[in-house]
C-alpha cells in the first residue's frame, strides 16, 4: 500500500479551520483526479472511508469516469446539510452504513445499494476484552489508585480541541475528585504532542491508545468532548458528561445547519439526551462539576441505560469488517 497523504495532514475540525487550508486540500484533490485519469493508476472500484467534505468530491469525479464509488461510514446526513444525499445517490454505487435508522434513509432516497454491517466498535471491542485485565491488575500496571474511583478527561483528539477543552475539563475534575475521592485521569490523544497536557500533581496522564477501552471498563466517570468517544464510552457502560467548544464563527454556521436536539453521538444513538450537554458558554468548570454530581448520584441507572446500546448497532450475522469486504469481493467476481 502506497500512502500518499497521512490522517493527521487531513484531520481539520470547523468550517473557519478548513478554509484556511482550502489550497492544500485543493491540492490533494488534484493528486487523486490525476491518479484517476492515469492509465496505470486507475481504479476498478474506488473505496471511500468518511471524510465526506472531501470524498464526496472525489466521487462525484470517479463517477464521471465510470468508475465504481463504494462508500463506507456514510456522511451525517441526518445531522446536517441532509440535501447532500441528492448527490451522493447520483456519484455513490453502493454506501455502507455502521447506523441502522441510515440504511432506511438511503434506501428511501433511491440508493438501492446500501448495506448496513454494524458498527465497527462493536468487534474491536469484542475482541480486547478478551485480553482486559482486572482492575487490580490494571492500576498496578499503570501506576493508577487501585482503591479510589476514576474520572476520565478526554479533551479531544486533536491539538486546536485539546488547546479549547483542557484547562477548563481539568478545573472541573480537580474539584469533584477532591470533593468525592475520585483520582482524574487525561487520557491523551497520540494524535496530539505530550507537551500540549501540561503535568498537574492532581492529575494523572494516560497515554496509550490500545488500552483505552480497558481503562474506560475500569472507570466509573468521565468528561467527553463530543464525537466518537461519547459512543466508546456508552459501549463500555461508562457514565458522564458530553462538552464541546468551537470558535464563535463555527459555532454559529453549525447551529444554523445542524438540526438535531442533541451534539453527542451517544445521544443520537439512544434517541435521548442520557448524558448532559454542554456546549459553549454551559462549558464551564461549574457546570461539569455540577453535571458529574448529578450523574455520579444515578450511576447504576445510568448504565443500565447504556446495556441496550449494543443490540441497536449490532448486526445479527457477520462482523462489521467480515460484511464489509464480502461487498468489495462480490465486484471482484
Amino acid at each position: 500500500m502506497n500512502c500518499l497523504y497521512t490522517v493527521d495532514q487531513m484531520s481539520v475540525v470547523g468550517f473557519l479551520e478548513v478554509a484556511k487550508r482550502y489550497s492544500f486540500f485543493r491540492k490533494i484533490l488534484k493528486k487523486m483526479i490525476s491518479l484517476l485519469d492515469s492509465n496505470e493508476s486507475r481504479p476498478d472500484i474506488l473505496f471511500l472511508v468518511d471524510y465526506p467534505g472531501f470524498n464526496l468530491r472525489l466521487a462525484r469525479e470517479a463517477h464521471e469516469r465510470g468508475i465504481r464509488v463504494v462508500f463506507y461510514v456514510s456522511p451525517q446526513v441526518w445531522a446536517w446539510k441532509s440535501s447532500r444525499i441528492k448527490d451522493i445517490v447520483v456519484s455513490v454505487d453502493d454506501m455502507i452504513v455502521i447506523f441502522p435508522f441510515e440504511a432506511d434513509l438511503y434506501v428511501k432516497a433511491g440508493l438501492a445499494n446500501t448495506h448496513f454491517v454494524g458498527h465497527p466498535l462493536l468487534e474491536i471491542i469484542e475482541e480486547e476484552r478478551s485480553a482486559f485485565l482486572s482492575r487490580t491488575e490494571f492500576a498496578n500496571k499503570w501506576d493508577l489508585h487501585p482503591e479510589k474511583q476514576w474520572l476520565l478527561i478526554f479533551p479531544g483528539s486533536r491539538s486546536e480541541e485539546v488547546a479549547r477543552h483542557l484547562e477548563i475539563m481539568n478545573t472541573a475534575a480537580i474539584d469533584f475528585s477532591l470533593k468525592n475521592n475520585f483520582q482524574a485521569i487525561i487520557v491523551e490523544s497520540e494524535s496530539v504532542p505530550h507537551s500540549s497536557y501540561p503535568l498537574n500533581p492532581a492529575i494523572k496522564n494516560f497515554r496509550s491508545s490500545r488500552d483505552i477501552h480497558e481503562l474506560m471498563s475500569h472507570s466509573q466517570l468521565g468528561i467527553l468532548k463530543s464525537g466518537t468517544t461519547t459512543l466508546e464510552a456508552a459501549l463500555m457502560e461508562l457514565p458522564g458528561v458530553i462538552c464541546y467548544k468551537t470558535s464563535a464563527l463555527t459555532y454559529m454556521i453549525a447551529k444554523r445547519l445542524i438540526k438535531l436536539p442533541f451534539i453527542g453521538l451517544a445521544n443520537i444513538v439512544l434517541g435521548k439526551k442520557l448524558y448532559p450537554e454542554l456546549i459553549q458558554s454551559e462549558f464551564t468548570p461549574e457546570r461539569i462539576s455540577e453535571k458529574l454530581e448529578l450523574v455520579n448520584n444515578e450511576n447504576e441507572s445510568f448504565r443500565k441505560e447504556l446495556k441496550h446500546i449494543w443490540d441497536f448497532l449490532r448486526l445479527p450475522n457477520g462482523s462489521p469488517s467480515r460484511r464489509t469486504a464480502e461487498i468489495l469481493l462480490g465486484y471482484a467476481k
